[in-house]
This record gives C-alpha cells, sequence and structure tokens, in this order.
C-alpha cells in the first residue's frame, strides 16, 4: 500500500514536473520569443531611421554637391567679370596713358617746330641785316642813289596798279616811308596817285630810315606796302629756302 502511494506520487511529482516544466518552458520560450520579436522590431525601427537617415544625408550631399557647384559657377562668373573689368581698366589706363604721351609728343613737337621757326626767323632776319650790311658795305653812294630812284619809280608804277579798295573810308592819312628823304616831286605824285585811286585828299607823312637802304614803305593804318630793298632781299631769301626744301 505504501508502495503504492510512493509511485503515485513519484508518478504525480513526475506529471506535476512536467507541468511546471511545460508551463515554465513555455513561458520562457513565449517571453523569448515577444523578446525576440521586440527585437527583430526595434531592429526593423533602427534599419528604417537609418535607411531614412541615409536618405537624408545622401539628399544633403546632393544639395551641398549642388550648392558647391553653384558657388564655383558664382566665383567663377565674378573672376570673370572681374578679369574682364580689370582689362577694361587696364585698356582705358593704357589708352589714357597712350594719349597723353602723344599729346605729350605733340607739344614737344610744337615747341620744337616753334623754336625752329623762331629761330628760323631770327636767322632770316640776321642774313637780311647781313645782306644789308654787305650792300651798304660794296655800294658806293652814287650807286646808293640810282638803285634807290629806280626802286622808289617801281614802287610808284606798282601802286598805280593795286587795289585800294581795301583800305576803309576812315583812313586820311598815308605814312611814306624811303631811305632817304622822299623829294617834292614824288610826294606830290603820290598824293595825287592816292587822290585819284581813293577818291579823296590822302595826307602823306613822309619818314625817312636808312635800314631799309633802297626803296620805299607805304602804310595806311595797318596795312603796309613794302617795296624796299631790304623786302626784296627777304622775299628772294624766303623764295630761295622754299626751292631748296622742295627740291
Amino acid at each position: 500500500m505504501s508502495m503504492m502511494l510512493i509511485i503515485q506520487f513519484l508518478v504525480l511529482t513526475i506529471v506535476i514536473s512536467g507541468v511546471i516544466i511545460f508551463v515554465l518552458k513555455k513561458t520562457l520560450y513565449d517571453s523569448t520569443q515577444g523578446a525576440v520579436n521586440r527585437l527583430n522590431k526595434e531592429t526593423e525601427d533602427v534599419r528604417a531611421k537609418q535607411a531614412e537617415l541615409n536618405e537624408k544625408i545622401k539628399q544633403a550631399n546632393e544639395e551641398l554637391e549642388k550648392r558647391r557647384k553653384e558657388a564655383d559657377a558664382l566665383v567663377a562668373k565674378m573672376t570673370e567679370n572681374a578679369q574682364e573689368k580689370a582689362k577694361e581698366e587696364r585698356e582705358k589706363l593704357v589708352s589714357k596713358a597712350r594719349q597723353e604721351g602723344e599729346e605729350i609728343i605733340a607739344k614737344a613737337q610744337a615747341t620744337k617746330d616753334a623754336m625752329r621757326k623762331t629761330v628760323e626767323k631770327e636767322l632770316e632776319m640776321k642774313l637780311v641785316d647781313f645782306s644789308v650790311d654787305v650792300l651798304n658795305i660794296i655800294l658806293s653812294q652814287k650807286a646808293k642813289t640810282s638803285l634807290h630812284e629806280c626802286l622808289v619809280e617801281e614802287f610808284m608804277n606798282e601802286l598805280e596798279k593795286i587795289d585800294t579798295t581795301v583800305i576803309t573810308q576812315n583812313v586820311n592819312e598815308a605814312e611814306i616811308v624811303t631811305a632817304v628823304p622822299i623829294d617834292k616831286k614824288n610826294k606830290e605824285r603820290l598824293s595825287a596817285l592816292l587822290k585819284t585811286k581813293m577818291n579823296r585828299e590822302i595826307n602823306i607823312k613822309a619818314s625817312d630810315d636808312p635800314t631799309i637802304v633802297s626803296g620805299a614803305v607805304i602804310k595806311f593804318g595797318s596795312l603796309s606796302l613794302d617795296g624796299s630793298l631790304r623786302n626784296f632781299i627777304k622775299e628772294a631769301g624766303t623764295a630761295l629756302k622754299e626751292k631748296v626744301e622742295k627740291s
């Protein structure tokens, strides 16, 4: 009897243990499976967030690359504009410098030409003076007188041919300059000639100037007609100079 009870107790114990073990195992399995499921879900969530984060990083990188390209294009454009502007400014400076250089050269050339003309004029006047001095030396007083009379005669003849309409009506006086004092005959002839040509009385103011060597100069205000030997020498020198320059 007691053996049967022991056996029954053992069987019951085994059954109960099996049930307990099954329940524990079931509970543990469900708990583990739930944990695994939660872990899997969390893993999936993490992967999804990681994928989302990767996508955002990708978009951010693409946006960054786009902005970088835009920035590079802007820098290139600004550099090109700056270079173009610098080129324009450089060309302006070069053009201004060239223009100023040309102006300086032109002014220097003009100054040079003016100085050359001044020197040439002084030389011409010196040559005329020299020629006059030479003539005064080599011509006798008789030759000077004869030459003077011939030149005065030619001057009077030429005066008859000139157009006096250019002389204004308010001019009523003429100044006659001769190498030696003009004689009464030529003075009266000149007065009659001017009266005929200008249709009015012209007062004759006579003076002498030995530096003209021979001949006469007549002045009507600012208008002057030069028939002196000095002027002939000057004109001959100028004509000779022009001929030499042309040849």
